[in-house]
């Protein structure tokens, strides 16, 4: 009993430090690096926010960059200030590093990481919260005027200007859209239309005409009802993140004639990935093709028909969710403190891989009380994550977020999630993180952290 009681304080731990750094993580990159395409000087919304905001956080609001959309990748080290690169703040990343692709995911957990946390400072520190608010609105405008093709769908693109005097030049990067983008969209847009029912955030909201919200939300769930045949013939990675989106938007929609068609949605979608596990417990790539799927898609697979079990209660789906688990565990190099398959000398893993393994043990704590899957979660955590430096910088974290920037101002790298580590199996001290952050992966991860829920006994 004591043993559990000390397991569950040092996960608690584990969260609250996970938690602190997707906040950190989510500041730098959207409203401190400068990593997108900036915002015009004479936005007058953002010139009230910060004339009333908190003095505590003048570093923040002083060195803010507003941005619009947010790149693919960078580099993230401040920026050393140059006749080509003028530097807008204290904390902007190095601007010659930008991959200037936007990606729909990407844009999407910007705005969704972001009114997670406007939603933990709306008292604490409300203008923090109300420019997070903002903002968000201003990266769905971006999706909404420049990430469309020409039927309206949204997709990736890429920004072509090459300076900042010119009227902004994007093209697509891609023409094929994805289906679970498009949900994506829907899910970031009802978390925001949901926030601006609250009083504090509604006097900004004038400008941006949020009234349509709702009718672009009814144009988006149309679209996504009409395509749910097209959805079942997803590849299996896609198919278990539109999974884990519907069930994300179970949790935000208040409307309730919407919560019956969200639970027959997930249940058909579930169905789908149980007919492609394999005897052993694998999961195939495609409806039609039976190639196995790479590992950390097996975990992806097992989260999402552990959401249909928690929206549904069909029984068979988490049946379907532990036979996945048990071919997933028996991969766990107890040494390494991974899984690792046998033939896996070296191996990546990427941010969004350990966040969506630590979302599993979450979720098998939730369900069981089995204390196994916390203490794998711990070695993994201290044994891997924070020896790869993978968490850039971490040792500035503080607990007042104040207290933040005097540890960032004496550092050349803020604290972010970087995109992957290696590490080799034959020598476990070789481990070596990126030198980049993937902007989606970072901010896919921190949404994850953000909403996990903390263990009790």
């Amino acid at each position: 009993m004591e043993d559990n009681i000390n397991l569950i304080q040092q996960i608690s731990g584990i969260y609250n430090e996970l938690k602190k750094f997707s906040e950190i993580t989510v500041l730098n990159t959207c409203i401190l690096s400068g990593c997108g395409i900036l915002i015009r000087e004479d936005d007058k919304t953002i010139e009230k926010i910060y004339r009333h905001s908190d003095s505590k956080l003048h570093e923040l609001f002083d060195n803010a960059i507003p941005i619009q959309c947010i790149y693919k990748k960078a580099k993230p080290i401040f920026l050393t200030p140059t006749d080509e690169y003028v530097n807008f703040g204290i904390y902007m990343w190095d601007v010659s590093s930008f991959n200037k692709i936007v990606k729909v995911e990407a844009q999407c957990y910007a705005i969704l990481s972001m009114l997670k946390l406007a939603e933990k400072y709306k008292e604490s520190q409300p203008y923090l919260s109300q420019l997070l608010i903002y903002y968000s609105s201003l990266f769905y405008e971006f999706l909404v005027s420049f990430m469309r093709d020409e039927t309206g769908l949204f997709i990736d693109v890429k920004n072509k200007t090459k300076n900042s005097d010119e009227k902004i030049s994007i093209k697509p990067n891609k023409s094929n859209y994805k289906l679970s983008d498009q949900l994506l969209v829907y899910l970031s847009l009802l978390y925001l239309n949901k926030m601006y029912n609250d009083e504090i955030y509604k006097k900004y909201a004038k400008d941006l005409d949020i009234e349509r919200y709702s009718a672009e939300l009814n144009s988006i769930l149309n679209f996504i009802s009409d395509s749910i045949e097209t959805a079942l013939s997803l590849p299996s990675r896609q198919l278990s993140q539109f999974i884990d989106i519907l069930y994300e938007c179970s949790k935000l929609d208040i409307q309730s004639e919407h919560a019956e068609m969200y639970k027959e949605y997930i249940a058909l979608l579930s169905d789908e990935i149980i007919n492609r596990i394999k005897a052993s417990g694998e999961v195939e790539k495609g409806e039609n093709n039976f190639e196995p799927v790479t590992f950390y898609t097996n975990i992806r697979c097992a989260n999402a028909l552990i959401e249909g079990y928690f929206i549904t209660k069909i029984d068979k789906f988490l049946d379907s969710a532990n036979k996945i688990i048990k071919y997933i565990s028996s991969f766990y190099n107890e040494n390494l403190s991974l899984y690792m398959r046998d033939y896996d000398n070296k191996i990546s893993i990427s941010i969004r891989d350990i966040a969506e393994i630590f979302k599993l043990f979450n979720y098998q704590y939730l369900i069981n009380k089995d204390s196994e899957p916390l203490n794998r979660l711990t070695k993994i955590y201290y044994n891997v994550v924070k020896i790869s430096g993978i968490m850039q910088n971490d040792v500035l974290i503080t607990e007042e977020i104040e207290n933040l920037f005097e540890n960032m101002k004496v550092s050349t790298k803020p604290p972010v999630f970087l995109k992957s580590f290696r590490i080799n199996a034959k020598n476990t001290t070789q481990i070596k993180a990126s030198k980049y952050v993937n902007n989606q992966y970072s901010l896919y991860s921190s949404y994850i952290f953000l909403n996990l829920i903390e263990p009790s006994d």
